[in-house]
């Protein structure tokens, strides 16, 4: 596995990205000759080759590259041989915060007891082996925990600190002669895993989201009229004291509060991405306006919010984990503000129903689209997943207000129902009311079989999803056996268009894309009481890995007899929801499957057009240009393509719509996110209906 494939942090949420990964060091002064020790201290040595094979010869150590960008070590390593017992301090200053080991090397005998002890510094941490071989449990941040591991033969044993992995906190304990270690990297990635995959998934995740929503301008700004204005100017500054934090991490960010469904992702001038005040200057990052589709649908409204609603969730879990200068609390208050005020002009507008701009009257009936500069309806037709969409969105920010905004401040709630003597409007009560009313109206417009006709078996997939997570959110008792009906129902019809084999019929054009969601919806849909599908789940997603998975090409076929696969954002996240689902509900062998499609459809095949210097290892197999490299006069965001193909016959992947389809890219970022890695254990429920309700703390 790459051990140091991901640097973390550059954190976003709805903003910018802060640094805070530490430097690789150098240092030493050995002289190369194996001895470990050119002062004649016994104490430490200047690993210059200890005797193990770690040493360079150059008078840096390297472990395999173990401890590239862990910046406390410098190639010092603590000489402890002829001790019974050695203490390592958990939560040493280090890597930008109280992020490291200390010592973070250090040589032992054989049967030399090792005692991790903690400071109480830097939030919660606990001590993993590099091999799971051995750990502490989950992290904690008490003072004077400790944690100890006898060493019995000669290793070399890298361990690390599972939350503050990927920002360089790591260790290694030499046990007498060490382990024979091959100190050389030529860039072999073959060995690249589950666990390098799910990160890229979540780095990818979030630069689709918080460009999207905070830099891109691809959409309705925010604040748009006075109204917004004075709301900017009374909530920024709450949102900023209670989060503890002094300013926005982006300067002058591009806010939007409801996505364009298509943009083109060049930048318009040279992006700045740290700028003299260490923030990327939002002014520099804007896409070009003149190539927006200027049109707003359900969907790209709903998925935006959908992710940045997930992420606020997702922040609570590492309030005290993360350093002071992410501004999490800041982050998660900034993208549910963003939520509320895209709820309010799609439906309410300014809390009367009956004008939202992306409603029937006070039906609850979704328009197609809407282009918001000219008030203007492009398409008034009702479409089963706009509808799923907005219906799994407002389930999901009902969960978090009604779990307390998941420890953080909402300064004025924004979607009333009645205000109250004080003038405070009661944000519970409304938001519960919209959902439950979008959910009931979604179910009475859309039987089973005319969702099929009207778009497809896949559609089935993505609405029993959908209801799925309503089902848990629902307000009633009464709301939850409606959607538990409303669910066996889908299933039902779609267990009329499932072959023998497994196979979806009536599906989307993308084979496994159906065989992914329809997988997915069925077992999200089963976390309702009464609804219980994962044998016909199983059929269905073990055609997707049996049938449909292409070793030699490291994806997945669009169908059994195709030449040319081609395969939009959305059916990558079609594709990802299934495989989720497969391993976090059946728990099917598709851990090996993931990382290969990840790595040949995203990196290889370019669905990911670039990273970011967090996110990047020149070693890597299929290195991505940073953004100023990504085409372009000025380069492009760090974003997905629309569309790519894949040539079985030529093996070869090519780029066949280089647009950002919001809809698309950010269904897709949510997938991501429900499969990635967020500081290992810490990431809650999978996107399981549910499993990431309730605040962990």
């Amino acid at each position: 596995m790459q051990q140091n494939r991901r640097r973390f942090l550059h954190l976003s949420g709805a903003a910018a990205l802060a640094a805070i990964a530490g430097c690789s060091s150098t240092g030493g002064n050995g002289n190369g000759n194996g001895n470990g020790n050119s002062n004649g201290d016994t104490t430490t040595t200047t690993d210059s080759g200890n005797g193990n094979g770690n040493g360079n010869g150059d008078g840096t150590a390297s472990f395999d590259g173990w401890l590239d960008g862990t910046d406390n070590f410098d190639g010092t390593v603590v000489d402890a041989t002829g001790e019974s017992q050695v203490t390592i301090d958990v939560g040493a200053s280090a890597n930008g915060g109280s992020f490291g080991f200390a010592p973070p090397v250090v040589t032992v005998d054989p049967g030399t007891t090792v005692v991790w002890e903690w400071t109480g510094d830097g939030g919660v941490h606990n001590v993993v082996g590099e091999n799971m071989d051995f750990r502490s449990g989950d992290p904690t941040g008490d003072a004077g925990n400790t944690f100890e591991q006898t060493f019995e033969d000669d290793a070399t044993v890298k361990y690390y600190c599972n939350p503050h992995r990927q920002s360089g906190m790591k260790g290694v304990v030499v046990v007498g002669e060490g382990s024979e270690a091959d100190d050389t990297d030529d860039g072999d990635t073959s060995d690249y895993g589950w666990e390098d995959a799910t990160w890229d998934s979540y780095w990818y995740s979030l630069y689709n989201m918080s460009t999207n929503i905070a830099m891109s301008g691809n959409g309705v700004p925010f604040p748009l009229n006075e109204q917004m204005e004075e709301l900017q100017s009374q909530r920024m500054p709450a949102m900023l004291e209670a989060a503890d934090t002094d300013r926005p991490p982006i300067n002058q960010p591009n806010l939007t509060f409801a996505a364009f469904t298509e943009g083109d992702p060049s930048f318009t001038q040279q992006p700045v991405l740290e700028d003299d005040t260490g923030r990327p200057d939002g002014t520099t990052l804007a896409w070009d306006k003149s190539n927006s589709s200027g049109v707003v649908s359900p969907s790209s409204l709903a998925w935006t919010h959908l992710k940045g609603v997930t992420w606020a969730k997702n922040f609570e879990t590492h309030f005290e984990t993360l350093p002071a200068e992410i501004a999490a609390k800041f982050r998660a208050q900034l993208l549910t503000t963003l939520a509320q005020v895209g709820i309010n002009a799609a439906i309410l507008v300014g809390g009367s129903r009956g004008n939202g701009a992306l409603t029937h009257g006070d039906s609850f009936e979704f328009l197609s689209e809407y282009r918001p500069a000219e008030g203007q309806i492009e398409d008034e037709t009702r479409r089963p997943h706009h509808h799923a969409a907005m219906v799994w969105f407002l389930s999901d920010i009902t969960s978090l207000a009604q779990n307390g905004w998941f420890g953080y401040v909402n300064p004025r709630p924004l979607i009333p129902k009645e205000a109250g003597a004080d003038g405070v409007f009661d944000m519970d009560i409304g938001i519960q009311e919209i959902a439950d009313g979008v959910a009931e109206a979604t179910m009475n417009f859309f039987t089973p079989a005319e969702i099929v006709e009207m778009e497809s078996t896949r559609s089935v997939g993505l609405m029993l999803a959908a209801i799925g997570y309503y089902g848990t959110q629902a307000g009633s008792e009464e709301a939850t056996e409606s959607a538990a009906d409303y669910a066996n129902a889908l299933a039902d019809e779609l267990a009329t268009h499932v072959e023998g084999d497994g196979r979806v019929a009536d599906g989307a054009a993308n084979q496994a894309a159906t065989q992914g969601i329809v997988g997915q919806g069925l077992l999200w849909a089963g976390q309702l009481d009464g609804v219980d599908r994962e044998p016909l789940a199983s059929d269905v997603l073990g055609y997707m890995i049996d049938e449909l998975w292409d070793e030699q090409a490291g994806t997945f076929a669009t169908g059994t007899d195709d030449d040319v696969y081609t395969i939009t954002a959305r059916d990558a996240g079609d594709v990802t929801g299934g495989i989720n689902a497969a391993d976090a509900v059946l728990d099917m062998d598709v851990r090996d499957i993931y990382a290969r499609y990840f790595n040949q459809t995203f990196n290889r095949g370019r669905l990911q057009r670039a990273e970011r210097p967090q996110s990047r290892d020149e070693s890597a197999e299929y290195t991505l240009p940073l953004p100023p490299a990504a085409g372009g006069e000025h380069g492009q965001a760090a974003v997905y393509n629309a569309e790519i193909e894949y040539d079985t016959t030529a093996d070869e992947w090519s780029v066949t719509d280089d647009s950002f389809d919001t809809e698309g890219a950010l269904y897709l970022a949510n997938q991501d996110i429900w499969i990635g890695q967020w500081a290992g254990d810490f990431y809650q429920g999978r996107g399981v209906p549910g499993e990431s309700d309730t605040p962990p703390n």
